[in-house]
């Protein structure tokens, strides 16, 4: 597999040309909020996103008075602006949390419009090349979680579909192994998202749509076509929250983490929007190691600091370090290896090389630090360094962080 370069691997599905559209003072209003450690306590702000130069504004709500004044933020565009989304405003992690006005909600609603999609046990082999395929479809992936079904979780899932004939067959696959959660956000996304599917039957659709994924990946049935996907918006809101609950104390699938003979992966924020996730996790399947769980995570600096407190006083240039895992979306992986006699931890760390990735593009190519990484601290994968952080790394994000 060819090496993914650094830049023009973004996504490009809301157009720079939609800026032209607005004038200087053009505004769209967001509720948003931002955890406050030192003093423990949610600040709640409004905050104005000015499309026309990417500037942007937060008002303290509660004390009644600008926090920021409007101000160019580095790396923000459009596309970042979507309710659910967390964004890094000069080292505070602001979270949008719903719309301020009717007008940003027509403009934008739409626009980044939410749904929902599981990737069946028949399709986890091929992972990476599914997560290529959306995002090359123009998604965004603002939350992954890879899990176990019960039965009774099956038929909560699919209450609506109840009397189903295929409802029994469907229900016997979901239990027969791991799946993959997705929520997507994308324009007119519901809609989208059903079409770049297909029908649910993969035989109809080799017929009728042979370049939709359940065509190019599905089986002979509709139990086994690769996908479930959520067949209008409320729906969508009500499976995403089956999986992804804005309530923390809600019961959510068990995760697949196994925490015996495995190590730690973090695929870092900027080859998540660089397009490389499906990319690097093909690379990991088609060589000597198999993915056991997996979810997305958004770190606050807290968090980050926290998981990386042994490299305090190490590496020179911690800052940088801490603030390559806080730029956006990061994904936790547990990896296995395919058979048991592998030692994972060590063999791993040689599949990812070196931590700079320019060095290893010298010495290592192969790897996966060389083939995805653009420098040394946006290196595309952070994995576990000494074998006795191992389970401490994978708890901390499967346990500790898992809600």
């Amino acid at each position: 597999m060819a090496s993914v370069a650094c830049k023009g691997q973004s996504y490009n599905w809301l157009r720079n040309s939609n800026r032209m559209e607005y004038d200087y003072n053009d505004k769209l209003a967001f509720q948003a909020e931002w955890f406050d450690y030192d003093s423990a306590y949610q600040k709640k702000f409004i905050l104005n996103y000015y499309p026309s130069n990417n500037t942007l504004e937060l008002f303290d709500r509660e004390l009644n008075r600008m926090y920021l004044k409007r101000n160019k933020i580095d790396g923000l565009d459009l596309k970042d602006m979507f309710v659910g989304n967390t964004i890094r405003v000069y080292g505070r992690q602001v979270r949008i949390t719903d719309y301020l006005d009717c007008r940003t909600k027509q403009i934008i609603g739409k626009t980044k419009e939410h749904t929902f999609t599981l990737i069946k046990p028949n399709l986890i082999p091929k992972l990476g090349e599914v997560i290529t395929e959306i995002q090359r479809s123009g998604f965004q992936i603002c939350n992954m979680k890879m899990c176990n079904l019960t039965r009774k979780e099956v038929l909560d899932l699919h209450e609506p579909y109840k009397g189903d004939s295929y409802l029994p067959f469907i229900l016997e696959h979901l239990v027969s192994g791991s799946v993959v959660a997705l929520e997507l956000v994308g324009e007119n996304a519901v809609e989208k998202w059903l079409e770049v599917l297909g029908p649910d039957d993969p035989l109809e659709a080799k017929k009728t749509a042979p370049n939709s994924l359940r065509a190019l990946y599905g089986k002979d049935s509709k139990a086994l076509n690769g996908f479930h996907a959520s067949a209008d918006l409320p729906n969508a809101i009500r499976e995403a929250e089956f999986f992804f609950p804005k309530e923390k104390s809600k019961n959510v699938p068990e995760s697949t983490v196994l925490l015996q003979n495995t190590t730690c992966c973090v695929v870092k924020p900027h080859a998540i929007l660089e397009g490389k996730l499906g990319h690097v996790l093909s690379a990991i399947n088609e060589s000597h190691y198999k993915i056991t769980a997996l979810q997305m995570f958004y770190l606050n600096n807290a968090n980050a600091d926290e998981f990386l407190e042994v490299y305090k006083g190490v590496v020179s240039d911690y800052h940088a370090m801490l603030l390559s895992f806080i730029d956006g979306p990061c994904v936790a992986l547990e990896i296995a290896g395919k058979t048991r006699d592998l030692n994972v931890h060590s063999e791993f760390r040689m599949f990812c090389g070196p931590s700079d990735s320019d060095i290893a593009r010298q010495i290592r190519p192969a790897t996966l630090r060389a083939r995805f990484g653009c420098d040394k601290y946006k290196n595309a994968v952070h994995c576990t360094d000494l074998p006795e952080d191992t389970r401490l790394e994978l708890e901390y994000f499967f346990q500790i962080l898992k809600d």
